[in-house]
């Protein structure tokens, strides 16, 4: 470990400390002195994503941005990170109760549809597992396979080849699990509209008809289905869609491919 590098950490170190100690003052005050309190969430979340800015990335880091912007009544910006904690700490209680609070604070509310839901309730695996877990866990499930193919071979057991088996498919649904969730982080990654009053067209530019009436509002969810230079096609939970502006929104996942 080279001095330059020791002195980074600890700078990095320092600065998530100051990062905690706005976010504390600002609970301490946020009852007597509400502005006081969002400016000092705010400042909170800057310190936050300095620390993100210098490469880490970490499902603590990612929470504690997202309590930042919804103590500051940031929504859209709650959501979006804490989708992207949601990915590398999926089974946090905490995290999903924050999230749920952040959500029924979207002023566009949007329901699944239910297909959506249907398969999401299916494959409740796919979802409660991050990328890595999934990976390492079909990794444990294929070097399963070979251990009990191996026993079988050695013995005159039955039970061993019915276990390579179970293994093997496990091990195949989770690699199929990691593949799907990073082709769709390349190709329809998912997303959240960050910016007020976001305007949804029917083609990508302003010279289009509005697809809907009302706009959307920080906190909308949706998957993007084509780019086109600034503009993003996008699906809704429900299903509908068209075009907005893509700097009125941000993608959760880190790697805009």
């Amino acid at each position: 470990e080279t001095l330059a590098s020791r002195s980074s950490q600890e700078e990095l170190q320092a600065e998530f400390h100051r990062a905690a100690e706005d976010f504390e003052t600002a609970q301490q005050v946020s009852s007597l002195e509400p502005e006081r309190a969002r400016r000092l969430f705010r400042s909170a979340a800057k310190r936050f994503e300095s620390i993100a800015a210098a490469g880490v990335h970490n499902g603590r880091l990612e929470y504690n941005l997202g309590n930042c912007f919804l103590q500051a009544g940031d929504v859209g910006l709650a959501i979006l990170h804490y989708r992207r904690a949601e990915r590398l700490i999926p089974g946090d209680v905490a995290l999903h109760d924050n999230l749920s609070v952040a959500q029924t604070r979207c002023l566009t509310p949007i329901a699944e549809s239910r297909g959506q839901t249907f398969w999401r309730n299916v494959l409740f695996w796919h979802y409660a597992l991050s990328d890595g877990a999934g990976a390492d866990a079909a990794l444990v499930f294929y070097v399963g396979v070979w251990v009990l193919l191996t026993v079988r071979l050695i013995t005159s057991l039955r039970w061993p080849r019915v276990g390579a088996v179970v293994c093997g498919l496990i091990c195949a649904a989770l690699g199929a699990s990691v593949g799907v969730s990073r082709w769709q982080d390349r190709n329809a990654p998912s997303g959240v509209v960050i910016s007020s009053d976001t305007v949804v067209l029917k083609g990508p530019g302003t010279g289009y008809q509005r697809q809907f009436e009302q706009p959307l509002q920080p906190g909308v969810e949706f998957s993007v289905r084509e780019r086109r230079g600034s503009w993003w096609s996008i699906e809704l939970p429900d299903g509908q869609g068209g075009w907005i502006e893509a700097s009125r929104a941000d993608l959760v996942p880190w790697i805009d491919g």
